[in-house]
């Protein structure tokens, strides 16, 4: 891991009402909706305003102001038993948030070398033997090869950064597809549960737990879509694979997507988790799947049916039940109900904004929620940096996502 050294970068001043442009746009049409006049219409037509779009500047100003010097995010002593150095994916959501604003690295634009410092340093932490970036888990991988394969894309084919990223994206994509399952049990294949680079098993309550999940698997599929926009070729099958699981993953009786076919968890009182729903249901429609099918409607009531009800901690229950100041289940919510549309993503969107815009903190930061923020992700007063780029993320929806992925969203 790096050493720990503290460095902030200059930011803009805040209080802007829009993010601060890069100073060129991006060369792929796909992205196009992430600056100029497109991003504007974009906000228009699904609902973004000048209110969000304060809130993303802010909190892109907050992330550079606490980037490290070596470019990540976090504390590199902080190693979670079961996720690893998490300051991996922490980065690769950081990165993802300002690439999600049209921001380009090196570009010499407010954010281009903070953006460039953080795919520097997930390039730094590949290994070279297996292509899994650092000593993290399946989560903090996908979500790195997410944001170098999206950088990749973004850029100019015969930028020398892109170059780069490709080259590390396609030795990160290979790993991923080494570890989907080929099992012959129909509950396993295609899917992705917990991995690392040394090739040890996850073990949960003393006993070798392989069931592929559904939010693992979901990450595995935006990372390969990131990889396949940058130009690495990612084989049908593999997707076709994915697709399946995911499908299979639907569970009647619960009305919602399982975390994973594991009986133990079915038979326990939280059998399944709030985020699996909207996760499947936005890697399905990336795997071609149209969301405004009937046989979808169920799961997305259920998304909407656990809409953000203010930014508050309720507790366990409340978190894990009904998707309650959990921010991973707004993140994909967010995903979701945009790739639905029509009322389901009004619905979404009116509630999102009325949690998220009057709780982000004076200096960009939002507050910590309990769960996954602090126990597993390590934020912290001194750094928010996993709360906050979840929370950008989730209103840069309105033109990060205007690409193939969800062509058609009305």
């Amino acid at each position: 891991a790096p050493s720990v050294a503290a460095a902030s970068t200059p930011t803009p001043d805040r209080g802007r009402s829009s993010t601060p442009e890069a100073t060129q746009a991006p060369t792929d049409k796909r992205f196009a909706a992430r600056s100029g006049q497109a991003r504007v219409e974009a906000l228009e037509r699904f609902g973004g305003s000048a209110e969000t779009e304060k809130a993303v500047a802010d909190g892109l100003a907050y992330l550079a102001s606490i980037q490290q010097r070596l470019g990540y995010w976090g504390d590199p002593d902080d190693k979670h038993s079961k996720y690893g150095h998490v300051v991996v994916g922490k980065t690769g959501l950081c990165a993802l948030a300002f690439l999600g604003a049209g921001h380009l690295p090196g570009d010499g634009g407010p954010y281009g070398d903070t953006l460039a410092r953080a795919l520097d340093f997930l390039l730094g932490v590949q290994g070279e033997r297996t292509g899994h970036f650092g000593d993290t888990t399946s989560y903090s991988h996908g979500i790195a090869t997410y944001a170098l394969g999206e950088a990749a894309a973004l850029l100019p084919p015969d930028d020398p950064r892109a170059q780069a990223y490709r080259a590390g994206v396609e030795r990160a994509a290979a790993w991923i597809l080494s570890q989907q399952s080929d099992d012959d049990d129909e509950r396993r294949y295609g899917g992705w549960t917990y991995y690392y680079p040394d090739g040890r098993v996850f073990r949960t309550d003393g006993r070798v737990d392989t069931w592929p999940r559904t939010s693992i698997t979901s990450w595995q599929v935006m990372a390969l879509e990131s990889a396949k926009l940058s130009g690495v070729d990612v084989p049908e099958a593999s997707m076709e694979a994915a697709r399946l699981f995911l499908q299979r993953a639907w569970d009647r009786d619960l009305g919602d997507y399982r975390y994973s076919h594991d009986p133990s968890r079915l038979r326990s009182s939280w059998p399944t988790l709030p985020a699996s729903t909207p996760a499947a249901l936005f890697a399905l429609s990336i795997l071609g799947e149209d969301l405004d099918e009937r046989r979808y409607r169920t799961a997305r009531a259920a998304v909407i049916e656990n809409a953000p009800r203010g930014y508050r901690w309720r507790g366990d229950d409340a978190f894990v039940r009904r998707g309650e100041g959990n921010l991973y289940h707004w993140y994909y919510g967010s995903l979701a109900m945009f790739r639905a549309g029509g009322d389901d993503w009004r619905r979404w969107n009116a509630a999102l904004q009325e949690a998220l815009l009057p709780a982000q903190n004076d200096d960009g930061s939002w507050p910590l929620l309990g769960g996954y923020a602090d126990d597993y992700a390590g934020d912290d007063r001194r750094d928010l940096s996993y709360t906050t780029a979840m929370c950008v993320l989730c209103l840069e929806v309105y033109y990060r996502y205007l690409t193939p992925v969800v062509e058609g969203s009305r």
